[in-house]
């Protein structure tokens, strides 16, 4: 219901002149966004963008703001642009984000204890990468926040905020990207890879951290992790490869079958509990499952049933490892801190002339972890 909604939102003005003919595509997207988790509960909203393109060479860029609302009295919203000009040798993607986030973990750091966190948003984040050679991109990047904002967020999604802890800094740093893809949002064959770092620093840990029936020192081996304050190193590196498969399901007029392989890591040098990295599996709630560091490897696997719709399938396995991740844990490596995940769902092609996708789906973790999305944008 909610993909129809969206299809009827997204769809091109059909003139009244010409009922038969469809005019040009509008330049407007209106989507709803849903995720339902039985830790966070329900989280819902909608994102409007203005797409563009700037000249022939680049791809289509898009600027917009979105709004999300969960029950537990979290409402988070934001403004957002990623822009390609100048033949594609100019990148930029930004965002700033404001909310009030009230986070009620169940079992937070799989301690059996009820944790909550109180935060106000305040974020203000900026991309910049330039071609330099080839596919070759270099540039920097600056933040200014009081949260933990997944940076930049997942094809702008502001909603995905809810379920990190807050920490109060001002970080900067470096970006290498080479984009092989041929396609910036829907691609079908290629290969991406990007490696940033992020330098916090003037910061102050655990901001508006509040604990629901125990204080969260009593939950780690170690207090300095909330004593630590928020100076503290971040790299993270995510390779990205794309094979088309072929016509499983539709003829050769639709597009191919994709399978997408993602192998992601965040590592973290002298962080407080706050900017530690988190278990990002789908069917996993953020922040949750915390560790020094975090790898995954998943895949997406992208079936066609017609030009626009398809079928997803979906799955991987995470590991946190470094720091002891709960009181009772003095393990430290990924053997017995692993978190798999699969996953399926629908997909609807919105807006075809610059790719841009919504997906509907369910994934599940162990344990009791699942949920279900409507999401704005392939996850990778």
């Amino acid at each position: 219901m909610l993909l129809g909604l969206a299809a009827m939102l997204a769809s091109p003005v059909v003139t009244a002149q010409n009922s038969e003919a469809e005019g040009p595509p509008s330049p407007w997207l209106l989507t709803p966004l849903l995720s339902v988790d039985p830790k966070l509960g329900t989280n819902v909203g909608g994102l409007a963008a203005y797409l563009r393109r700037f000249d022939e060479e680049s791809p289509i860029s898009m600027m917009g703001a979105a709004i999300s609302y969960s029950n537990t009295d979290s409402l988070v919203s934001g403004m957002f642009a990623d822009l390609y000009w100048g033949g594609d040798h100019h990148r930029l993607v930004g965002a700033a984000a404001y909310g009030d986030i009230k986070n009620e973990y169940d079992d937070f750091l799989g301690s059996g204890r009820t944790v909550e966190t109180v935060d106000d948003l305040r974020s203000v984040f900026l991309r910049y990468r330039y071609r330099f050679w080839g596919n070759w991109f270099v540039g920097g990047q600056l933040i200014r926040t009081n949260y933990q904002i997944d940076f930049p967020p997942n094809q702008v999604v502001i909603d995905q905020q809810v379920g990190y802890l807050g920490f109060n800094s001002t970080g900067a740093g470096l970006v290498l990207e080479m984009d092989g893809r041929n396609h910036i949002r829907t691609p079908t064959q290629g290969n991406y890879f990007l490696i940033d770092t992020v330098s916090y620093r003037s910061g102050e840990a655990g901001a508006g951290i509040a604990a629901d029936e125990s204080r969260l020192d009593d939950l780690l081996p170690d207090d300095s992790l909330l004593n630590r304050d928020g100076e503290f190193g971040v790299l993270r590196a995510t390779y990205s490869h794309y094979s088309p498969l072929g016509h499983w399901l539709t003829e050769s007029a639709a597009p191919e079958v994709v399978l997408a392989i993602r192998a992601f890591g965040r590592w973290t040098d002298d962080a407080p509990l706050s900017g530690f990295s988190s278990v990002s599996m789908p069917g996993y709630t953020r922040g949750n499952y915390l560790g020094e560091n975090y790898s995954d490897i998943q895949f997406d696997l992208r079936m066609p049933v017609s030009a626009r719709w398809g079928i997803v399938l979906f799955g991987g396995i995470g590991c946190l490892y470094g720091d002891p991740i709960a009181a009772n844990d003095s393990s430290s490596g990924c053997s017995d801190n692993a978190y798999p995940g699969i996953g399926a769902g629908v997909s609807w092609l919105i807006k075809p002339e610059s790719g841009v996708i919504l997906r509907a789906e369910a994934a599940k973790g162990i344990g009791d972890n699942s949920a279900l999305y409507l999401r704005f944008g392939h996850p990778f």
